[in-house]
């Protein structure tokens, strides 16, 4: 890609990836008001690479937002925001703590009576979303450049995913996956096309071996 697509999502039967793309190459068109017009929405097969133009723009999953005043509280932290698990037995929320130079972003995850807190550190990390079975939660880490965590909920493992040293400043965020979750979609951005407060990028693909 060339660095100018976003929100990607699977189709429901998880063969094609819709997304939207940026048709301006001219950055100074990128910081400002954009029409309609000049983002047009795409769909590619991932097992024969065939490209198709789509009516309209899919709608980009939501992450199940909950309002703040739903979440629990930690003493001397401000609770930001949360979402909410697909079988709706967990929360994951994310507080703001003051460090010695910046507030720092943490994250946790709440079950009936049971906090239980899953970053640490002076990075600040912030909630992304809960994939579509419940098993995973992805997290960006970082402010820029970040990187992707993802907490496999089922097993108690936490990945990163890494990427090369040719591209160190770019940020990876917006994530998405696939019915079963077998599948994740990303983007890696490097933040040179901005609309509004999302940046494009390229779209990557991750395949879980479950």
């Amino acid at each position: 890609d060339d660095g100018r697509s976003i929100y990607p999502m699977f189709d429901p039967g998880d063969t094609i990836v819709f997304y939207q793309r940026l048709l301006l190459s001219d950055l100074a068109d990128t910081f400002a008001y954009m029409p309609e017009q000049i983002i047009k929405s795409y769909g590619i097969n991932i097992k024969n690479g065939e490209l198709y133009t789509l009516e309209g723009k899919p709608q980009f999953p939501p992450a199940g937002v909950l309002d703040s005043t739903d979440l629990p509280k930690r003493k001397g932290e401000e609770t930001v925001w949360g979402v909410l698990s697909p079988n709706g037995r967990t929360i994951a929320f994310e507080t703001i703590r003051e460090g010695d130079k910046d507030e720092i972003h943490i994250v946790y995850l709440a079950r009936g009576d049971s906090v239980r807190q899953i970053t640490y550190g002076d990075t600040s990390c912030f909630i992304d979303r809960f994939s579509n079975t419940g098993r995973y939660l992805t997290v960006v880490y970082g402010t820029g450049p970040t990187w992707l965590l993802i907490f496999d909920l089922q097993k108690g493992h936490l990945y990163r995913i890494e990427r090369p040293d040719s591209i160190p400043e770019s940020i990876d965020y917006l994530t998405s996956f696939s019915s079963d979750d077998r599948m994740m979609l990303f983007i890696r951005s490097a933040k040179i096309y901005q609309w509004g407060d999302d940046y494009f990028g390229d779209i990557w693909l991750l395949r879980f071996k479950i």
